[in-house]
C-alpha cells in the first residue's frame, strides 16, 4: 500500500535508516485536494483559500472572514480519505490563513496544521510566510512530528500578468521527521471581459524528484461560475472541475484522473461571513 502511494504521488513515503534516529519520512502532498486541483493543483496563484495556504502572499488585508471545507476520495479503490478546513481572518488590519489537512487510511495517516500571513513590500508585490506542523502516523510505528517554515511571494506585474512563487519547508525544527523541500514558480495571464480566461503555467521541483510542468486553464464569469482544466506532465494527471459562487457562499466539484488509477472525486463548500 505504501509503495503504491509513493509511486502515484499520493504520498511519497520515503523510509531511510539514519544513525541514532528513527526512520525519516517524506510525504504531505496529495495533489487532488481542494479547488486548485481543477487547474493542476497550481496554488502559488489565485484567490481561493486553498491557494492562500501555500502562498499566503496572495492575501491582501484586511479580508472578510472566510471558511472553506474540502473533501476528497483519492483513487477510490485504495480506500483513502482526504479533507481540509481553511479559515481566513483579519487581525489588526492583517489577513491570516489557518489550515488543517488530513490524508490517509486505517494504516497510514498524515495531519498538517499551518498558519500564514503576508507583508506588502511595495505596490503590487508581497511576501508571505507560514508555520507548519506535520504529523505522520504508520501502523506499528510511533507517530513522528516536525515543525517547518515556508516562504512565498506574489507580484502583480500588469493587469493581465501575475507571478507567484513558494519554497516549502525551508527551515525544519525537528530532524526525526524529514519533510522534503519543494519549490514552486508560476505565472498567470488573464484576458477577457464578460467571460474571463486565465492561463496558468507552473514549474515544481521537489527534492530528489524531476521537475514537473503544470498547465491550467480557468474560465469564469464575474458573478456566478468557474470551470477549470489542468494537466501535470510527470504524473500524467489530468483534472477538471466547476465552481458555483455567490457573494456569501460557493460550492465546487473536482475530478482528478490518473492514467493508471481510478479517478478522485472531490467536493468543497465555502462560507464568507458578514
Amino acid at each position: 500500500m505504501i509503495h503504491i502511494k509513493k509511486v502515484m504521488c499520493v504520498c511519497s513515503v520515503l523510509c531511510t535508516v539514519m544513525p541514532h534516529t528513527s526512520p525519516a519520512f517524506g510525504a504531505f502532498e496529495y495533489m487532488g485536494l481542494g479547488w486548485p486541483a481543477a487547474t493542476a493543483n497550481i496554488r502559488v496563484l489565485g484567490n481561493h483559500p486553498n491557494q492562500f495556504v501555500l502562498n499566503p502572499a496572495l492575501m491582501e488585508g484586511p479580508m472578510k472572514p472566510h471558511i472553506a471545507l474540502s473533501y476528497q476520495h483519492p483513487f477510490q479503490s485504495l480506500d483513502l480519505q482526504a479533507g481540509a478546513l481553511t479559515i481566513i481572518n483579519t487581525f489588526r488590519q492583517k489577513a491570516y490563513s489557518h489550515n488543517l489537512e488530513y490524508f490517509g487510511d486505517e494504516l497510514y495517516t498524515e495531519l498538517k496544521v499551518s498558519s500564514g500571513t503576508s507583508w506588502k513590500v511595495q505596490e503590487g508585490y508581497r511576501l508571505g510566510m507560514s508555520l507548519n506542523s506535520h504529523r505522520l502516523g504508520l501502523s506499528g510505528f510511533s507517530s513522528q512530528h516536525a515543525l517547518t517554515l515556508s516562504f512565498s511571494s506574489y507580484a502583480h506585474l500588469t493587469d493581465q500578468l501575475k507571478l507567484g512563487s513558494a519554497v516549502e519547508n525551508v527551515i525544519q525544527v525537528k530532524s526525526r521527521l524529514s519533510i522534503p523541500q519543494k519549490f514552486h514558480l508560476g505565472v498567470q495571464y488573464e484576458a477577457g471581459e464578460a467571460t474571463r480566461a486565465s492561463v496558468l503555467l507552473a514549474l515544481e521541483k521537489e527534492s530528489a524528484l524531476p521537475l514537473e510542468v503544470c498547465l491550467g486553464l480557468l474560465l469564469s464569469s464575474k458573478s456566478f461560475w468557474q470551470v477549470g482544466f489542468g494537466y501535470r506532465d510527470v504524473s500524467g494527471m489530468a483534472s477538471v472541475g466547476w465552481r458555483i459562487h455567490t457573494q456569501r457562499m460557493a460550492f465546487h466539484y473536482v475530478c482528478v484522473m490518473h492514467p493508471h488509477l481510478p479517478v478522485s472525486n472531490g467536493f468543497g463548500l465555502e462560507l464568507i461571513l458578514p
